[in-house]
C-alpha cells in the first residue's frame, strides 16, 4: 500500500513529490497529461510567459541560474518543471496519462481509494490533490459559436498545429492570457480585432534579458541568487499593505497605468476606450510592455464590447454589426472548478466535496483541509490565491503544512486526521471578516468572486502570515483516529 497518492505534477503536485521522495514515503503522481508541468505544459499559446520575477517563481530549494529573463518564458518554466523532477528522482514514480475518475475513502480501512479512467486503482493513507485550476478552458455562452466554419481556438488549449499566419483573428478577452497573446500574434495575423468587454489596468513590465555574466555569478556564488530571489520577495510583499489593507495607495498605480497608456498609445480616443473606471487592483492587475503598442497598428482593431453572437463567417457585436474573420481566439479564462467537478471525492459516509461539502460555496482550514474528509489535503484550495506574490512561496507553505499532520500522525500513532469542523468554521469566518475594505470588495465583478459574491480565491492578508499559520499544525484544530 502506497503512503501517498498526489493527483497533478504541476508546481504543487511535483513540490509535494519531492518533500515525499526527500522523506523517503512510498508515493505515486497521477497526471492526467502526458508529462509532468500543469499549467506551464497546458498553456502554451505565442507570447506565453510567467508575470512573477523569474528568481521568485520557481521552488526555493532548487535555485535555477540559467532564467534567460527576468520573466520567464513558457518553455523555459516546463524545462524547468522537467529538469526538476529528473534531478529529484521523481519521474520513475509519476503515471502518466491517468486522469482520476473517483478518490473514495474507506473509514474502516482508513485509506483512499483512487480510480483512474484507464481502470488503475491505487489504495493509499492519504490523499494530496495539486490538481489546480489554471488549465480547463472556459467557453462563454455565446449563441452560434458552433456554426463558425473557420478555426477556433482558446488560449488554455493552444494548438500548435495551427497556423494564424495572414489571417484576420477576432481575439475575445482582455485577461492575462490576451495581454500577452495580442502583441504576439499581432506580428503574424492579416487583421486582429480584440473585443473588450472590460479594459484591464496594465503597467510596464519592464522586463530584461539575464546576461551571461549574470547567470554565471549566480552559478559560481549561489548566495547571490538568494539575495535577488530575497529583495523580489520583499518587493512584491510590501504590495499587500496596498492591496488588503490601504487600497487607496493603489491610486499610485493608476496613475502609473494611465501613465503607461499616454505614453504608448497615440489615439487620444482609443486610450480613453483602454482605461478602466475600476479600482486598479480590484481585478488582476497585469504587466506588459508590448500590448499598447500594438493598437497603433493599422491592422488592429478594438470593439469595445461583449461579443453577442457568433456566425458562420464571423463575430456579432451588441449594435448588430458583423465583423468577418477566418479564426476566433478565446481568452476567456478558466474553469477553475472542472478539474474536482470531473472526479468524485468522496471522504465519510459517502459525501461528495463538490456537491455535498461545498454545496454553499468551497472553503477549507488553511485552504488545505476539509472536514469530513480524513487524510486528504489540497494545494492551492480555496483562499490560496495571491494578487501579490509567487504562488511558489503558497505553495511550499501548505507543503510544509502537510509534511506537519503526517509527523503529528506518526507521532500519535494513529491512522486518519480531520480538520475539526468548528476549527474551519472560525478560520473561514476571519477570512471573511477580512475582505471589507480590501481592494477586491471595491465593487468590481471579477473571477476571484462565486455566485454568491464571495471571495473564495484570494488569500486577504500577507504570505508572511500564511506561511507562520502553515508551520505547525494546532493540536486543538484537529481529530486523530
Amino acid at each position: 500500500m502506497l503512503d501517498v497518492v498526489i493527483i497533478g505534477s504541476g508546481f504543487s503536485g511535483l513540490g509535494m513529490a519531492v518533500a515525499l521522495q526527500q522523506r523517503g514515503q512510498k508515493y505515486v503522481v497521477l497526471e492526467k497529461g502526458d508529462g509532468v508541468g500543469g499549467t506551464w505544459r497546458e498553456n502554451r499559446y505565442p507570447g506565453c510567459a510567467c508575470d512573477i520575477p523569474s528568481q521568485l517563481y520557481s521552488f526555493s530549494f532548487a535555485p535555477n541560474a540559467q532564467w534567460s529573463h527576468h520573466y520567464a518564458p513558457q518553455r523555459e518554466i516546463l524545462s524547468y518543471l522537467q529538469r526538476t523532477a529528473a534531478d529529484a528522482g521523481v519521474l520513475p514514480h509519476c503515471r502518466f496519462s491517468q486522469e482520476v475518475v473517483s478518490c473514495t475513502w474507506n473509514d474502516e480501512a482508513c485509506t483512499w481509494t483512487v480510480v483512474t479512467t484507464t481502470g488503475e486503482t491505487y489504495v493509499a493513507r492519504h490523499l494530496v490533490l495539486g490538481v489546480g485550476g489554471l488549465h480547463h478552458p472556459k467557453f462563454p455562452d455565446v449563441p452560434g459559436r458552433e456554426t463558425f466554419r473557420g478555426v477556433q481556438l482558446h488560449s488554455a488549449a493552444w494548438d500548435e498545429s495551427i497556423d494564424l499566419r495572414g489571417q484576420r483573428v477576432a481575439v475575445v478577452g482582455t485577461g492575462a492570457s490576451a495581454i500577452q497573446l495580442v502583441p504576439a500574434l499581432a506580428k503574424q495575423v492579416k487583421a486582429l480585432t480584440l473585443f473588450q468587454r472590460t479594459p484591464a489596468w496594465v503597467l510596464p513590465r519592464r522586463d530584461t534579458s539575464t546576461s551571461r555574466f549574470t547567470q554565471w555569478l549566480y552559478r559560481v556564488a549561489p548566495w547571490l541568487m538568494k539575495l535577488t530571489r530575497a529583495r523580489i520577495y520583499w518587493q512584491l510583499e510590501s504590495r499587500a499593505i496596498a492591496f488588503a489593507r490601504a487600497p487607496k495607495l493603489l491610486r499610485l498605480g493608476e496613475w502609473a497605468g494611465k501613465r503607461h497608456l499616454s505614453k504608448q498609445v497615440h489615439d487620444p480616443a482609443l486610450r480613453a476606450r483602454l482605461t478602466p473606471s475600476y479600482a486598479a487592483g480590484c481585478k488582476r492587475v497585469l504587466t506588459s510592455d508590448d500590448y499598447y503598442p500594438a493598437f497603433n497598428l493599422p491592422h488592429v482593431a478594438l470593439e469595445s464590447c461583449a461579443v453577442e453572437a457568433v456566425t458562420e463567417r464571423g463575430v456579432v457585436t451588441p449594435d448588430g454589426r458583423e465583423v468577418e474573420v477566418d479564426a476566433i481566439v478565446w481568452c476567456t479564462g478558466f474553469d477553475v472548478a472542472a478539474p474536482l467537478a470531473r472526479m468524485k471525492v468522496r471522504g465519510r459516509d459517502g459525501k461528495d466535496l463538490a456537491t455535498d461539502a461545498w454545496r454553499d460555496g468551497i472553503h477549507a482550514y488553511r485552504g488545505t483541509t476539509v472536514p469530513g474528509f480524513p487524510n486528504l489535503f489540497m494545494l492551492m484550495g480555496p483562499n490560496t490565491g495571491l494578487g501579490h506574490n509567487s504562488m511558489v512561496f503558497m505553495i511550499e507553505s501548505q507543503i510544509h503544512f502537510v509534511l506537519r499532520h503526517l509527523d503529528a500522525l506518526a507521532q500519535a500513532g494513529a491512522k486518519s486526521v480531520e480538520v475539526r469542523e468548528e476549527a474551519e468554521r472560525a478560520f473561514n469566518a476571519e477570512l471573511a471578516a477580512k475582505f471589507p475594505g480590501t481592494v477586491w470588495a471595491s465593487g468590481c465583478r471579477s473571477w476571484y468572486l462565486d455566485e454568491r459574491g464571495r471571495n473564495v480565491m484570494l488569500w486577504p492578508d500577507t504570505t508572511v502570515r500564511f506561511r507562520a499559520l502553515t508551520r505547525e499544525l494546532d493540536p486543538e484544530a484537529v481529530t486523530f483516529r
